[in-house]
This record gives structure tokens, sequence and C-alpha cells, in this order.
């Protein structure tokens, strides 16, 4: 990534970064007495007032960092207090809506807030979750499926991993805002993220017609305990309501498992691109054993690409003008994955997007 230069959009603010990475643990004393507090209220900067930091969350999530990309950005936060009233430190806050991640006037999904040309690291598919389930004896938990952000508290993914029950094992857990799964937080030489969140299953909503046996109806939703918390590395995907679909056009899995030529799973989430194939070309393959319909899509084929296992559940994207559409969910392939002329088989997100839409809680 050296040489790039990377964009990183919070809320309608932009800040290009483009500086070595190192840590910086902030810790700023910024408390003045009260008369202090009132004097520097008229210095701050235009379309900011001065507030507790308490009542301005966007600050107050940057200055809890441990990690942070320069000295120059300390000093730029340093700048922005403007007081101390009843022990608590005030900061120019910036005026606007501080819970949005999207600028105003744009379709709230499907845009990641991290820009660069080729750029695939931290922030780029921030709507791809991690679904997990807990060992009842020992509490380990195991993260066998991936799923997709659509709502604050709803998931995405296939019925087949949302009913799962592997020996000995229970769904009950989602992480979001995950990149590698081996640190927290995620770190590389521009930013480091906020830290991942872990949110407890509420109830799960499997299609009626679901049939295990034949991945049919391979769709469910899985409703959570509390809400998401939107971020740089948390946010909702669009979902395609459109059927028609290009063959040939290239499309993008995201998720964590083990691709073809991949001896053994990886810490990093990865993403690959597959061609969109006939419909007919699954049928072909899987038809005798798994009858193939119209509630599905075919992609993949191509010789040494494909996923392999750990990817159930998992989001398959177009890109339309910046903006990520999610099309399918992974639901099955062949064992012998990245084979020549053996595609996979999708859930196809258009023709369950009304029972999406429906069956999402408000």
């Amino acid at each position: 990534m050296s040489g790039h230069t990377l964009l990183f959009w919070i809320l309608s603010f932009t800040w290009e970064v483009n500086a070595q990475f190192g840590t910086v643990s902030i810790s700023l004393d910024m408390r003045r007495s009260e008369n202090e507090a009132i004097h520097f209220k008229g210095r701050c900067p235009l379309n900011t007032s001065c507030v507790p930091i308490s009542s301005c969350p966007m600050l107050e999530d940057l200055m809890d960092f441990a990690c942070f990309s320069s000295d120059k950005y300390f000093h730029r936060l340093n700048e922005l207090t403007c007081g101390n009233n009843d022990d608590e430190d005030y900061v120019c806050c910036p005026s606007c809506e501080c819970s949005r991640v999207y600028p105003e006037g744009t379709e709230e999904c499907g845009r990641s807030m991290v820009k660069g040309n080729g750029y695939k690291g931290i922030g780029m598919h921030p709507w791809v979750a991690r679904i997990g389930f807990t060992n009842k004896d020992t509490g380990n938990v195991r993260f066998a499926c991936s799923g997709s952000i659509i709502a604050k508290r709803v998931i995405l993914t296939a019925a087949h991993c949302a009913l799962a029950k592997p020996e000995g094992y229970k769904l009950s857990t989602v992480v979001v805002g995950e990149w590698d799964t081996s640190r927290s937080p995620d770190c590389n030489d521009y930013f480091c993220a906020p830290v991942t969140q872990a949110i407890k299953v509420d109830n799960v909503i499997v299609h009626p017609g679901y049939e295990q046996k034949i991945f049919r109806h391979d769709i469910a939703l899985i409703v959570l305990k509390d809400d998401i918390k939107y971020s740089v590395t948390a946010a909702p995907i669009c979902l395609n309501d459109k059927p028609e679909i290009v063959i040939n056009d290239r499309s993008t899995l995201v998720g964590w498992g083990k691709l073809s030529g991949q001896s053994n799973m990886v810490n990093r989430q990865q993403q690959l691109e597959v061609p969109l194939v006939p419909l007919e070309a699954c049928e072909r393959i899987f038809g005798e054993s798994v009858p193939v319909h119209e509630g599905q899509l075919c992609a993949g084929g191509e010789e040494g690409r494909d996923a392999c296992s750990g990817f159930g559940g998992a989001p398959l994207l177009i890109n339309k003008d910046g903006q990520y559409m999610q099309i399918g969910i992974v639901s099955f392939g062949s064992e012998n994955c990245g084979s020549e002329g053996v595609p996979s088989v999708y859930t196809n997100i258009a023709h369950y997007h009304r029972w999406i839409i429906e069956n999402s809680p408000s």
C-alpha cells in the first residue's frame, strides 16, 4: 500500500491520511477552571460548539484510541479543547448529526468509508459479519459461518448456517467490525479501526420453505439483542432487488475461510472475484443430486479460484458506481472446489428481497 493515498471518510468530514504509522497513547490533560471554560467557549471554530466531551461521541471515540496515525493528529485533537467544568473536559464539537456514517443525501448502505486505488484492507467491506457458535461445556466460541449487516440488529445469512448445530455447539454470537481475527484493534499504516463488536443473538428467522438436504430456500435472518454501532468497519450492505444479472460480470465474494489452493484457514478477511455464469452451468454439475432453481445464482468455475470451506453464509457482491450491492449468499459447492468449469451455488437475493424486507424487525 505504500505510495497510495488513502481517503478516510468520517461522517461529513474528509481526512487525507498519508502518514507514517505509529503507536500514540492519547492522554489529554485539559482541565481548567470553570471561569476559564466560560472564557474559552467563544473560541471554537466555525460550525463547532463547546460542549462536554461526553456530548460529542465522535471526538470521545477518537480520544479513546490507544493507537493513532501520527503526532500531527494528536495536536489537532488537543487544539479542539475549549475548557473544563465540573471536572469534565469540554471540546469544540462539530455541529453535525454525529451518529451518521454516510454523508447526507447518499443511500445509507454499501459504501466503504475508506477509499484508495487497489485498496483491499481494513474497512473495505464493513458489512461482513462472523457468526459464532459457543461450546456448551467449555464456552469456547467457534466461528463457522459468515453473514452480512443489513440493519442495526439484523444479519443476513444462509439458513444452513443459522440452524447449524456443530457437535456440542450452539449459535450464540455475531462479531462485526472484524478484519484480522488475530489482533484487536485492527491497524494498518494509515489508521486503527474501532474495536470489534461481539453481540449476542436474540432469535433466528428462517425461510419457512427451507429444506436442509437440498439447500432449498437457504436464507435466514439473525436478530441481535443489541444494536450494532456503525463505524468505518461496521456498516450495512445494500440488497439487490433486480432479478436480471449480467452473465460474465465479475462479482466479489468476501469472508473468512479457505480458498482454493490454501491448506489452512487464514486470519485476514479474504476477497475473491468470480464471474456470474448461467444457472444451467450449476444445474449440469449438481442437478442430479440437488435441484437448482430460480431462487439461486451460479458463479465461479475458473480454475484455482473458488471458496472451499468456511465461507457459508458469506455475501456475494457487485459494485455499481462505488456502491456495493449484495446479490447472493454462499449456499453450497463441489468438493472439487477450484476446478475448471465447476461453479458454486448462491442464494439469489433478488428472489427473496420481499421476504427479507417483510420479515426484518423494524
